[in-house]
């Protein structure tokens, strides 16, 4: 059967398909995490490299559908850890650690069809002011000293939100996964 939808595809090998699949996925976290931030570009890229991937890994594994699976749920991993570990990692690796104090706290209801809130935090920092939305579990207290992660690149974020000791195996922990797939496919193919 997924022999079947790669030679319908066009697919007779996944040597190039497979990495360009985690070529499409690397590059739609970096347009999550970095501007402009087109979160519907990065989605459409996670899901093309998905597919192309676990497609691409079904095939070099002559075709079982575990591979195809696997490859699925590698990818969608990969990507999250990317995307939620890999911007807290990037705020660590390549900005700077403040302390703010929170001046102002503004519920507002980010979803159109089901109700959603969330909440914007105006910051008073050394730097001068930022603001940062979050969900309705991470609201502060205003007149809270808070620390923060600041770049150039990334939007600023709180720093307890992104632990190393959760970001790092995360990260890590899909790269093997992705890494165990592509090679547990190559040896079924010999």
């Amino acid at each position: 059967m997924v022999l079947d939808i790669t030679d319908g595809l066009g697919i007779r090998t996944g040597r190039h398909v497979a990495p360009a699949g985690l070529a499409a996925i690397v590059l739609g976290a970096a347009l999550f995490v970095l501007p402009p931030h087109s979160t519907l570009a990065a989605i459409a890229l996670a899901l093309a490299g998905g597919a192309a991937f676990a497609l691409g890994t079904a095939r070099r594994a002559n075709g079982p559908w575990w591979a195809l699976v696997a490859g699925l749920i590698s990818a969608a991993l990969l990507f999250a850890a990317l995307t939620v570990a890999g911007r807290g990692l990037a705020l660590r690796a390549f900005g700077q650690a403040e302390t703010c104090t929170v001046t102002d706290r503004v519920m507002i209801e980010t979803g159109a069809r089901y109700h959603h809130y969330g909440f914007v935090h105006t910051l008073a920092c050394g730097s001068g002011t930022l603001t940062i939305r979050t969900d309705p579990g991470d609201r502060v207290p205003v007149g809270t000293a808070v620390p923060i992660l600041t770049s150039d690149l990334i939007e600023p974020d709180f720093a307890d939100r992104h632990s190393l000791l959760l970001e790092v195996p995360a990260v890590l922990g899909s790269i093997a996964l992705t890494a165990v797939l592509v090679r547990r496919s190559v040896r079924s193919a010999n």
